[in-house]
C-alpha cells in the first residue's frame, strides 16, 4: 500500500513561510538549505508527513539563482512511499501516466541515494498535471543519508568548527 510521506510547498521565502506553520500549527523544523537561512528550503514535519517548503523555479529550469523569483506557488508536489517503486512503475506507465519534465541533462533514471539496490525516486504527472513522487524508501532515512554522506547538522544545533 502506498503512504504520503510529503508535500512540498514553493514559495520566494521558505524561511518565512515555514516560521508561520511552526507557528501556528506546531510543525517541527527538520533543517534547511542553507543551513544559516533557509533561501533554498526548509523540512518541516507533525511526526508522520515531511513538509518541504521550496524555492523553485519552473519545470524548464526547476533551480533558481539568487534574488530571483518564480510565478509557481502553492503545492508542488506530492511523494509517495510504496513498496516496490519498479513494480509501481511500470503499472503506472502501463496506465499511460506520464513522466513529469525532467531536467533534460540528466537522464531520466531511478537514482541511487546509497546502496545501489536502494533506488530513491521517480515523478509522474498525475490528474491536472499535478506532479508527484514515487519512492520506495521514505524521507527520514534519505534525510538521514544525506545528513551522514554530507556531514550536516540539524537546524537547530550548532555545526563543529
Amino acid at each position: 500500500m502506498a503512504r504520503i510521506k510529503h508535500i512540498a510547498l514553493v514559495t520566494d521565502d521558505p524561511a518565512k513561510t515555514a516560521e508561520f506553520y511552526k507557528q501556528h500549527f506546531g510543525l517541527t523544523e527538520l533543517y534547511r538549505r542553507p543551513t544559516d537561512t533557509g533561501e533554498k528550503g526548509v523540512w518541516l514535519s507533525d511526526g508522520y508527513i515531511y513538509f518541504a517548503i521550496l524555492k523553485y523555479g519552473t519545470g524548464d529550469a526547476p533551480k533558481l539563482g539568487p534574488g530571483q523569483t518564480s510565478d509557481l506557488r502553492g503545492i508542488h508536489h506530492i511523494g509517495f512511499q510504496v513498496d516496490d517503486i519498479q513494480e509501481t512503475a511500470a503499472a503506472l506507465e502501463a496506465a499511460g501516466v506520464q513522466p513529469a519534465p525532467m531536467d533534460r541533462s540528466r537522464p531520466r533514471e531511478v537514482r541511487p541515494m546509497g546502496p545501489p539496490s536502494e533506488a530513491v525516486n521517480l515523478k509522474y504527472l498525475g490528474p491536472d498535471a499535478v506532479h508527484f513522487d514515487v519512492r520506495q524508501r521514505g524521507w527520514d532515512e534519505a534525510i538521514e543519508l544525506g545528513m551522514d554522506r554530507y556531514e550536516l547538522t540539524p537546524a537547530n544545533e550548532k555545526a563543529a568548527e
